[in-house]
């Protein structure tokens, strides 16, 4: 009976119209998204564009931009402003804001789905080796200690310190909105360690734990902060890695991956609703309610490991 009630409810969630769209109509949303050229970011602006939404594009490939940007307008979108710009850079994302400013006054929805990722073994990006010989374990150490600064310095960069002074920068423009929101773009990695991820894993974590902390914060505003959390999704990231070696074969599996309009789909979907974090596949809500040695033994088999 239970499990009845619960399906029953979760069909009426689904169909019922969430009380933002009523606030903020979805042909007047003025929108926010950072990183957008490929991917969920694109797959986003292009469905927001095809509700009529007002839309403000930021990207660092400019080709890729001003193509999207004219998609959009033909999508459906009245109002499109594309802007050039490196999240990592502040004096670049200074300017954006202020242009922001200019042409739009507030901001109803905040996206941020620029990200970056890791793909080797901890150990083999450290030059850690270890060989057995004749029962004895012995271990040789290559230096690539500029290496792994760099790989940490970048992803650290991207996926955590660009999305708080985004957040720092957003926040003045989203407070005036009726029904202000904070979306971010994270991963399963963000929740469960998965091999070949660490430095990917922990820079997602980090975001967790600081959006988490401000969505407690900014409660009394009416600011909503929510994470998506998806598995492997099928965009040209993991080709981008800060670790990857010249000539390499990333580990993961090419099986069942998300596509870029789905987990986009979903994404508004949790925007619209203002839901604090969302899984996708949705069977990853029981995995980790269940057991995290599961996820840690799908984890190891997915990557082979």
């Amino acid at each position: 009976m239970s499990l009845v009630l619960l399906t029953a409810l979760l069909q009426w969630r689904r169909r019922s119209q969430p009380a933002r769209v009523r606030a903020v109509p979805i042909n007047k949303e003025k929108v926010l998204i950072l990183g957008c050229s490929s991917g969920i970011g694109k797959a986003l602006a292009l469905q927001y564009a095809q509700r009529g939404a007002h839309l403000i594009l930021v990207a660092r490939r400019r080709d890729l931009l001003q193509q999207l940007e004219q998609q959009c307008r033909e999508a459906g979108s009245t109002m499109v402003l594309s802007h050039c710009a490196n999240v990592t850079d502040l004096d670049q994302m200074d300017q954006l804001f202020a242009v922001v400013r200019d042409k739009f006054g507030q901001l109803d929805t905040m996206i941020y789905c620029a990200g970056a990722i890791s793909v080797q073994p901890f150990m083999d990006l450290c030059g850690i080796h270890v060989h057995h010989q004749a029962g004895a374990v012995q271990v040789t150490v290559e230096d690539r200690r500029d290496q792994v600064d760099k790989a940490v310095q970048r992803i650290l960069d991207i996926n955590y310190r660009a999305a708080v002074h985004a957040t720092r920068l957003g926040l003045p423009l989203l407070l005036p909105s009726v029904q202000p929101n904070l979306m971010v773009v994270s991963s399963m990695a963000g929740k469960v360690g998965a091999p070949t991820r660490s430095l990917y894993s922990g820079s997602k974590h980090a975001v967790h734990g600081f959006f988490d902390s401000v969505r407690v914060e900014l409660a009394n505003a009416n600011v909503h902060v929510g994470l998506v959390c998806p598995g492997t999704v099928d965009t040209d990231l993991r080709q981008a890695a800060v670790d990857l070696p010249p000539s390499s074969v990333v580990a993961g599996s090419v099986q069942g991956k998300l596509s870029p309009a789905s987990v986009a789909q979903r994404i508004m979907l949790a925007s619209d609703r203002r839901e604090r974090e969302v899984y996708m596949p949705s069977f990853y809500y029981w995995a980790l309610w269940l057991s995290r040695d599961w996820l840690d033994y799908f984890a190891k088999r997915k990557y082979q490991t």
